[in-house]
C-alpha cells in the first residue's frame, strides 16, 4: 500500500506545471469621451491575479487588478492595453491589444465601412495611428507569408512585425484565417508594391 501512495505522490508532485496565458481581448474603436469594458477572463491559469495597463496618457484604465476593468478614452489616439496574469507560484505572461479613439465629431461609423477600409492602414478599425512601411526584403517576406500555410503566416506576424507597432501586428494576425488576397492586401497596405 505504501508503494501505491509513493508512486501517487510521486506523480503528483512531477506533474509539468502549465504556465499562467494572458488573454487581453480584441481591439476596439471607440470615440473619445466613451467607456469600454475590458475582459481577461479568457486569459488560464490557477489563482491569476490580473495588471492590465494602458499607453501613452489619454486612457485611463479603472479596476486594473480585476480580470473586468473598464477602459474611459480621454483623448483621441490609439492606445496599447496591456494585460499581465501572474499564477500563484509566481509565474507570469503578458497579452497586448489596442484601442483607437477617434476625436469628437467623426461621423464614420463601423457600420459605413467596407472590409478593406476596416482593416486598412488609411482608415478604420484597424489603422494604427502611425502605420509601419515595410522595405524590399520585408515586402519579400510577407508575400511569401501571404502565399503560404496559415502557421507561416502567424510566424511572419509574431516575428516579421516591429515591436513598436504592436496594432500592425494584432491586425496581421487577425489575418491568419483570411484568403491569400486579403493576406497580400495587408502587405500592400504596409509598403509592398502590386
Amino acid at each position: 500500500m505504501s508503494r501505491v501512495l509513493l508512486s501517487a505522490l510521486l506523480l503528483t508532485s512531477c506533474a509539468a506545471e502549465v504556465p499562467p496565458r494572458a488573454d487581453a481581448g480584441d481591439p476596439r474603436v471607440m470615440p473619445v469621451g466613451a467607456v469600454a469594458a475590458l475582459d481577461g477572463s479568457f486569459s488560464e491559469g490557477d489563482g491569476l491575479s490580473y495588471a492590465w495597463a494602458v499607453e501613452p496618457e489619454g486612457a485611463t484604465i479603472l479596476d486594473a487588478a480585476s480580470p473586468f476593468a473598464t477602459l474611459i478614452a480621454e483623448a483621441p489616439g490609439l492606445y496599447t492595453l496591456s494585460l499581465e496574469v501572474c499564477d500563484e507560484s509566481g509565474h507570469c505572461d503578458q497579452a497586448e491589444t489596442w484601442a483607437r479613439v477617434d476625436a469628437p465629431g467623426s461621423t464614420s461609423r463601423i457600420s459605413d465601412w467596407g472590409i478593406d477600409e476596416f482593416a486598412g492602414v488609411e482608415s478604420g478599425a484597424g489603422a494604427p495611428v502611425d502605420p509601419f512601411k515595410g522595405n524590399k526584403e520585408w515586402c519579400k517576406k510577407c508575400m511569401e507569408a501571404a502565399e503560404g500555410s496559415d502557421s507561416e503566416w502567424t510566424n511572419f506576424c509574431n516575428n516579421g512585425m516591429p515591436n513598436s507597432k504592436p496594432a500592425d501586428r494584432e491586425v496581421c494576425r487577425r489575418n491568419t484565417l483570411e484568403s491569400e488576397a486579403m493576406r497580400k492586401g495587408f502587405c500592400y497596405e504596409h509598403g509592398c508594391a502590386k
